[in-house]
């Protein structure tokens, strides 16, 4: 099974939205421009999920291909 980084660009990510990614079975890490709630990180420590929040949106660049 392949495993994935996550990347989000919303304001903030909630525990609903959590869960939905820790469903998926595939996600090893969660990127996101905006905040991750308390609950929501709790949720991605208890499943081994790494998280950073508050990245930039100049850290990412459209492809070029």
């Amino acid at each position: 099974m392949s495993h994935y980084i996550e990347i989000k660009t919303l304001k903030n990510l909630y525990p609903y939205q959590a869960r939905k990614i820790i469903k998926t079975g595939t996600v090893k890490g969660v990127v996101t421009t905006g905040t991750i709630s308390a609950d929501a990180k709790r949720l991605f420590d208890e499943a081994g999920i790494i998280w950073i929040e508050k990245i930039p949106e100049k850290m990412f660049r459209e492809s070029t291909q």
